[in-house]
């Protein structure tokens, strides 16, 4: 593997994703130099071609201008990065809420990063914490017709070799510029976007993986500055919380801090 190709390509990301991951899946991938929201060129490319079985579409871009998160917050996306949304049809028991997708997307990746023994923890719902700093973002959604689940959508980014705030860290500043190729990595990501699915198919599994490797054991109340043990995952992908004998549920509204 050449570890200083920094130049995003599709076909490269699609061989190293055949060569790493055989499977009937044959991804459809579109590559943009730059645009607003690779989110915003998914769905235009849907609705011209929609998502067919065992064909998933995804979108790479080597930066955005205008990317966005959870909740609406902005999500940096400069040259460097990997920079996804991905479409999958599936069929499965996700119920109307994407936090177990987010969560399974999540360990997947998880999984990738360990198998080259870097030590990885999940901020619910789903961003990936090394050593307390951001190194990647996930934003799930599920799109239903006829109240049956019919596609799986996410977003995912992931830091290279891009520039961080303070806040964030690159795989580079981890691992150093061995296996810095960018289509490496982008394959990485389409792998764990396929292995999520069967997590999907075994969410007690998924989500005693999940709290396992949870960031923190404390969730701390923004407004009144509570601390609240976190006691686990609940069947919706949700984070359950507990004080003083008291329980409560949090959505994907909440924050783990």
């Amino acid at each position: 593997m050449n570890n200083q190709k920094l130049d995003i390509g599709v076909g490269l990301i699609y061989r190293y994703h055949k060569l790493n991951y055989p499977s009937p899946t044959s991804w459809k991938l579109r590559l943009k130099h730059i645009c607003a929201s690779t989110e915003i060129e998914l769905s235009n490319w849907i609705a011209e071609n929609p998502v067919k079985k065992n064909q998933p579409k995804a979108i790479f871009s080597s930066s955005q201008n205008f990317a966005k998160g959870q909740v609406g917050r902005i999500w940096h996306a400069p040259k460097g990065g990997i920079w996804v949304s991905a479409a999958i049809k599936k069929e499965c028991c996700c119920e109307n809420n994407s936090q177990l997708f987010g969560l399974a997307v999540a360990l997947a990746l998880v999984e990738r990063l360990e198998r080259i023994g870097i030590i990885v923890n999940i901020k619910w719902p789903n961003d990936l914490l090394v050593d307390g700093k951001k190194l990647a973002g996930i934003l799930p959604r599920l799109f239903f017709r006829g109240g049956k689940l019919r596609l799986l959508r996410v977003g995912v980014g992931l830091n290279v070799f891009n520039n961080v705030p303070t806040e964030g860290i690159s795989l580079k500043q981890i691992i150093g510029n061995k296996k810095m190729n960018i289509n490496f990595w982008s394959s990485e990501v389409l792998l764990a976007i396929e292995r999520s699915l069967d997590f999907l198919d075994n969410t007690k599994f998924l989500r005693s993986q999940v709290q396992q490797r949870l960031w923190s054991k404390k969730y701390i109340d923004n407004e009144t500055g509570y601390h609240w043990d976190i006691k686990g995952i609940d069947l919706s992908g949700r984070l359950i919380i507990s004080k003083e004998n008291r329980e409560k549920v949090l959505s994907t509204s909440s924050r783990l801090i």
